[in-house]
């Protein structure tokens, strides 16, 4: 029996437009391979996984959905071959891809950059773990926007304990670097998928500032004793075009260029921040916010975030561990850069 070929693509997701021809440029974005089988071939879950595991960063396997031959199914993996319920990077590239697949497969295997009316199209699909629910993508040439509803679910952190000193202290700032204002939000887990703990900071250089854990081990526990998947620090002197940065807690590497669903995580408590300000639930509409990432990293990213409904659903003023909860349609955008296309041979997995 012939061994099986899996088509290996190679791309970056939510790349920065305005970093030019740089080195910085030809380096941005957030990496993720997209493995594509042929549709005749049927893979099984451990099989992803080595896929997976083949990879130094997340990856995504576009299979046809065996309901629905009009949707793709998306499995979404980290590195380490455990497989996740989203990752908004890889469902961007993996768009881009279905849509510009022979601009991809031809020699250049440069999608146009033009974002063209007449260059539309709709991709749509369900993520593995999540069967029930489908997604919508429009993709313009190289840009790819991707809807969701989903809900966003806040829970505070104890920042009257030690634990935020003590995460400062293992990214090298202090409580110094925060801005204390109870109107950001601070020191607090956000979801739109897995929960981020947000930390705002005063300035751009305060955040470049901090540095990325050293000790992996000791920072997943941490992460883990807050029910976090990892840090997401903010600048928050701006409002439109935010700079950040992610730790993650345990994905391979110490930090990430661009991380789609804790931009959305941050967009959504910005937003729910300003409707209470308001004090009018009825403004659940948002302009664009532009977040910029990967900057410290000389891996510039942008990831463009609406938030284009937000219902509150539910809220406890627990004083031991306030939450809230509400429904969101959310969108992201970005631009994909296609870097290497290879077939891998099942022989190289062994």
């Amino acid at each position: 029996m012939a061994a099986r070929r899996i088509l290996q693509v190679s791309a970056r997701a939510f790349v920065s437009p305005v970093a030019g021809g740089s080195s910085a440029a030809r380096s941005g974005g957030n990496p993720v391979t997209i493995f594509s089988p042929s549709p005749s071939t049927k893979l099984t879950p451990e099989f992803r996984s080595r896929l997976a595991q083949t990879c130094a960063w997340e990856s995504v396997v576009v299979e046809p959905c065996q309901e629905d031959s009009t949707v793709s199914q998306f499995s979404f993996f980290m590195p380490s071959g455990e497989e996740v319920s989203f990752c908004a990077h890889a469902a961007i590239g993996a768009c881009s891809f279905l849509a510009n697949e022979t601009a991809v497969m031809s020699a250049d295997g440069s999608p146009p950059m033009q974002h063209s009316n007449h260059n539309e199209h709709v991709v749509t699909f369900i993520a593995a773990q999540e069967r029930h629910k489908k997604y919508n993508a429009l993709v313009r040439g190289r840009e790819a926007e991707l809807f969701m509803e989903c809900e966003h679910y806040e829970s505070a952190c104890d920042k009257n304990g030690s634990t935020l000193s003590h995460f400062l202290e293992e990214i090298g700032l202090n409580e110094d670097d925060i801005d204390d204002n109870d109107a950001m939000p601070t020191f607090l887990n956000s979801s739109v998928a897995r929960p981020k703990t947000l930390i705002p900071v005063k300035s751009v250089d305060r955040l470049h500032a901090a540095t990325a854990p050293t000790n992996a081990t000791k920072f997943q526990q941490m992460c883990e004793s807050i029910d976090s998947t990892g840090l997401y620090l903010y600048d928050s002197s701006s409002t439109m075009n935010i700079e950040c940065r992610q730790f993650p807690k345990s994905s391979g590497h110490a930090e990430d260029p661009a991380t789609g669903i804790a931009a959305g995580a941050l967009v959504a408590s910005l937003h729910r921040c300003k409707m209470n300000s308001s004090g009018d639930p009825d403004d659940s509409v948002s302009t664009m916010t532009t977040i910029l990432q990967g900057t410290a990293m000389r891996r510039p990213s942008q990831i463009k975030v609406k938030i284009d409904d937000y219902t509150t659903s539910s809220t406890s003023t627990s004083t031991s561990n306030p939450s809230h909860s509400g429904n969101v349609k959310i969108s992201y955008a970005g631009l994909v850069q296609f870097d290497h296309v290879k077939y891998l041979d099942e022989t190289e997995l062994s």
